[in-house]
């Protein structure tokens, strides 16, 4: 009932106004020039959006079917509704919005999995998911989808299951945060086959194992934290490859043995944490030649 009341509102709307250009900044700038049908999608998204989530503090109060323009309206205009207090799930509303090239939902109380409807918005750039209570797993296929997804993060929050092997098949994707959940076993085999990628934060999970081979492969990497985990062996000999990386974490893992010759390649690198481990105690020579170095943290455990 709801639903459809909104729909005849929406149709009234629809022929009694002139439709205007919407600035929908819901979770990004979009600058739409022409008259587009698809335009009231986003209209209606928005409404059918607010009626799947609780809104105990009021701040969506303002979103009204009957207004000419969702322009004014909280959380719509210059402001994403991050620590709104917003609870429930994410509902099927978002996919009407079909130039949402931003989906940001952090630090609110949401509930439920990630759908792989999202994966249907074929020009979302960002999904920021971060500091929520959304669990279970991540659809094997959603990156399979991803169409120009560049950045997502999931980070702090209660995702289980095994990371998918077809993270890699996101060639647009650069930004992965997966940090603070309870993703277990082994690394992707792949996950280092996506030559965009350039930040990886897998930090505080239950990942164990070994990292996979083909780390060489990520020239474009800058940062990487598989801190707080379980993982085993040696560091590859594979990340001097990294040319470019800034940002180093391994630690309180159980990587062991010494550490590769060629990590002294990494030139740029300026922070290396590598505490909490079962490293051989030296700390090599060729350390002195990561000249861009400002914090190094070997510690023993």
């Amino acid at each position: 009932l709801l639903y459809g009341s909104i729909r005849t509102a929406f149709e009234d709307w629809k022929y009694e106004k002139a439709v205007r250009p919407l600035a929908l900044l819901f979770l990004a700038p979009i600058l739409v020039r022409s008259l587009n049908p698809s335009l009231n999608d986003d209209f209606l998204g928005l409404i059918v959006f607010k009626a799947d989530i609780q809104d105990p503090e009021g701040r969506l109060v303002s979103w009204n079917e009957d207004d000419d323009s969702p322009c004014n309206w909280n959380g719509v205009f210059d402001v994403v509704p991050d620590g709104f207090s917003l609870s429930g799930k994410i509902g099927q509303g978002l996919l009407q919005l079909h130039f949402l090239r931003k989906l940001s939902l952090a630090k609110n109380n949401l509930t439920g999995s990630i759908s792989l409807c999202l994966a249907q918005l074929t020009n979302l750039r960002v999904i920021d998911l971060s500091e929520n209570s959304l669990s279970g797993t991540v659809p094997d296929d959603f990156f399979t989808q991803c169409g120009s997804l560049r950045s997502i993060s999931l980070a702090n929050n209660k995702f289980s299951g095994q990371i998918s092997e077809n993270l890699s098949s996101c060639p647009t994707l650069a930004s992965v945060n997966f940090s603070s959940n309870q993703f277990p076993g082994l690394l992707p085999s792949g996950i280092w086959s996506s030559h965009g990628l350039r930040s990886l934060d897998l930090f505080d999970n239950l990942l164990e194992g070994e990292m996979s081979k083909g780390l060489e492969g990520s020239n474009n990497l800058r940062t990487i934290s598989l801190r707080k985990n379980q993982f085993t062996g040696q560091i590859l000999v594979g990340i001097g490859g990294c040319l470019l990386l800034r940002s180093v974490d391994l630690s309180e893992n159980l990587l062991s043995g010494s550490l590769p010759n060629t990590m002294q390649k990494l030139t740029l690198c300026n922070d290396l944490n590598l505490q909490k481990n079962l490293f051989m105690s030296e700390v090599p020579q060729w350390i002195g030649e990561m000249r861009s170095l400002e914090t190094l943290d070997f510690v023993l455990k």
